[in-house]
């Protein structure tokens, strides 16, 4: 489910976690609340992840990792990126274990198992404490002049099936809908449309919002699922 906190500008975050279904969770999460995010499964991935981009506003980083322990990938990215934010994700929480994560960099611990909605609560406080974060950023989905609004007032005319889209999205829940579902309600207006006219009218979709976007995406793919709005938005008939 997205969070109801928000954000004027996305953080950049990655996850480093090499236990598959929670990074994804998270990454999906996270997504939903607005920013930008990547899931390594270790710090030979994260280094990859960072050979052609700036580096994030926020690791979160799993302890118990492959070859390389979370420890030592935090000392040497507090290292490399002294403005980093860190939050180590983990079971090992003891006292000393925390004392060693803090000398190595960390910000904040959060225990296992935590919600994502911990998570997104912890992320926000760590980007307010690093000066990342500013006001509200919420979308609106005009009904009556069928347009798609951005939080800086800049309107985007959609086409009757970009309209239905979004309202289905929004709707959903997690913003989260099946694509036989979504299929079903667009053959309202295109009776012949099938899965692959869905993939293109999703491209095209994106590609009309993406001018406005701040490096976040605005709908994803769910595998074996269906398709995820990513973008905080309210419906106004």
């Amino acid at each position: 489910m997205a969070s109801s906190i928000a954000f004027e500008s996305p953080l950049r975050i990655i996850v480093v976690e090499d236990y598959t279904s929670l990074r994804e969770q998270l990454v999906i999460h996270l997504q939903a609340d607005g920013h930008s995010v990547q899931g390594a499964d270790s710090g030979t991935e994260l280094d990859e992840l960072l050979q052609n981009n700036s580096a994030p506003d926020i690791l979160i980083l799993d302890l118990n990792l492959p070859v390389e322990d979370g420890n030592s990938i935090a000392a040497r990215m507090r290292q490399a990126f002294p403005d980093i934010g860190i939050i180590m994700h983990t079971v090992r929480v003891s006292t000393s274990e925390k004392v060693k994560g803090y000398s190595n960099g960390a910000d904040i611990y959060v225990s296992k198992p935590a919600s994502p909605e911990e998570i997104s609560a912890t992320v926000f406080s760590l980007g307010r404490r690093l000066n990342r974060i500013t006001a509200t950023r919420t979308w609106i989905l005009d009904i009556k002049r069928q347009s798609l609004i951005s939080p800086r007032n800049q309107s985007i005319s959609l086409l009757p099936a970009e309209l239905l889209t979004l309202n289905q999205l929004a709707l959903a829940p997690n913003g989260l809908i099946e694509t036989g579902r979504l299929l079903v309600v667009l053959q309202s207006i295109y009776p012949e449309w099938d899965k692959m006219n869905l993939e293109v009218h999703f491209s095209r979709l994106r590609k009309k919002i993406a001018p406005f976007l701040d490096d976040i995406q605005s709908v994803k793919c769910v595998r074996g699922q269906g398709y995820q709005l990513l973008l905080r938005l309210k419906i106004q008939n």
